[in-house]
């Protein structure tokens, strides 16, 4: 006669596994199985993450008179920012009736700053922040470009390496800007990454 085991309710080859009477108690009162283990949280991700820990910027600023409130309000921002070195202001509106100069001055003025290794960026405002973009680009090495949301501010920096941001003060509001400027201090364009090729083609066509 062949003998079988038996698996069942806890029993196997025979024997049988009894649980504990304060286990028995435990499960009569919960008996739901115990909690698993809250996962791990996902690792930080954020479009920031590929900035500098500690970028640190001589910057110049500059509009026309279509610009003038945003500029001193954002001037004021970065001469408070640790992140900020020095800031330099090409106008308009340092004097009273430093009103009348048109943006494409203003804006080449302080994109030949950054050219030259004087600032390491700019920041213009004009109407719009189209025509001070175009007259900055007029500036063999600059690449400038209007952006008006945190995507684009990112973009133009990780992908373009450009070192001019340009505003309008017609188009966003005030807190805005300020937003979009405190993000672009904080994002440095990576030398090593894919787009850095693209960049060298860019300024291939300036020779």
């Amino acid at each position: 006669m062949l003998w079988y085991p038996t698996v069942a309710f806890g029993m196997i080859s025979g024997k049988v596994d009894s649980l504990s009477d304060s286990e028995l108690s435990r499960r009569k009162r919960d008996p739901s199985p115990p909690p698993l283990a809250a996962p791990p949280p996902p690792a930080y991700s954020s479009r920031l993450a590929m900035s500098s820990p500690s970028p640190r910027w001589k910057v110049v600023v500059g509009c026309d008179s279509a610009g003038q409130t945003y500029k001193d309000a954002l001037k004021a921002d970065l001469e408070k920012d640790s992140r900020v070195i020095s800031v330099q202001d090409v106008g308009v509106g340092l004097k009273k009736d430093d009103l009348s100069t048109d943006y494409p001055h203003i804006a080449v003025e302080a994109a030949r700053k950054v050219a030259s290794g004087e600032v390491d960026r700019a920041l213009l405002i004009c109407g719009t922040g189209i025509g001070v973009a175009i007259s900055a680009n007029k500036v063999p090495g600059i690449r400038a470009c209007t952006a008006h949301d945190s995507y684009s501010v990112e973009r133009l920096v990780l992908s373009n390496n450009a070192q001019v941001l340009c505003l309008g003060q017609r188009v966003i509001g005030l807190e805005l800007a300020r937003k979009l400027v405190k993000e672009w201090l904080g994002l440095v364009f990576d030398e090593q990454s894919s787009s850095a090729p693209k960049v060298e083609a860019i300024k291939s066509y300036e020779k």
